[in-house]
């Protein structure tokens, strides 16, 4: 199992060798330019705020978790978590994958993953067994079991 999950892309392209062997691509919004490259990779994506298309949140369920997808912009989260938490309880996920504030950001609250992988080219890539968040800082692993 591989998940990959972008947002803040705006007007960069996304590099087609990340979308080998993925089994989920997600996109968290402010994809720019790149809307036609998630909608022919079958990506799940939402509308950030400097986009027109797309709905606001995503649900789904994959492989036994259920995820919520958002920008993270109708929660303030440049401001704070706390309505994203809020939200993320309220709609019963165990993981939330949110951007707009464009930094890397991991942590669980609530038994509940939030993952923001930053402006790209920063990206996560997330395994069976662990978080890979890539920046041009390196790698940073977080055990994880899916």
């Amino acid at each position: 199992m591989k998940i990959l999950v972008l947002s803040d892309t705006h007007s960069q392209k996304i590099a087609k060798n990340l979308l080998k062997d993925v089994d989920l691509f997600i996109h968290c919004g402010d994809y720019g330019f790149s809307q036609e490259l998630l909608e022919s990779s079958s990506a799940i994506f939402v509308r950030g705020n400097c986009d027109i298309y797309g709905e606001k949140y995503q649900e789904l369920e994959f492989k036994g978790r259920k995820l919520l997808i958002t920008h993270g912009d109708l929660e303030n989260v440049k401001y704070g978590y706390d309505k994203l938490i809020y939200r993320a309880l309220e709609r019963k996920v165990s993981v939330c994958f949110f951007g707009h504030t464009h930094r890397q950001l991991c942590f669980k609250e609530e038994d509940i993953l939030f993952l923001n992988p930053g402006a790209y080219p920063n990206y996560a890539i997330i395994d069976e067994k662990e978080i890979s968040l890539y920046s041009d800082y390196g790698i940073k692993k977080i055990p994880f079991r899916w």
